[in-house]
């Protein structure tokens, strides 16, 4: 499944050194709502990512979010991006 993640800056900075997102890893079912999310909050990147078919419902969200409990790899997305 196809889903939008808000993240800030400075915690994508963090996530591409490490090379992955730690859970929860949080995500809105379409970009329309991802970007309500972003301006809300301010988290003003929004990343396409892919959860498997079976991700949690997150409560609370008209049924429109959802989560995983695992770490998700970023080096998929972005490569190699810091060299430790």
């Amino acid at each position: 499944m196809i889903v939008y993640h808000c993240i800030g800056a400075v915690k994508l900075r963090k996530a591409l050194w490490n090379g992955y997102i730690l859970p929860p890893v949080r995500a809105w079912k379409t970009v329309q709502e991802a970007e309500r999310f972003s301006k809300q909050t301010g988290r003003a990147i929004i990343l396409r990512l892919k959860f498997p078919e079976d991700a949690k419902q997150l409560g609370g969200h008209k049924g429109k979010a959802v989560y995983i409990d695992s770490v998700y790899s970023l080096k998929q997305i972005f490569g190699e991006v810091f060299k430790k």
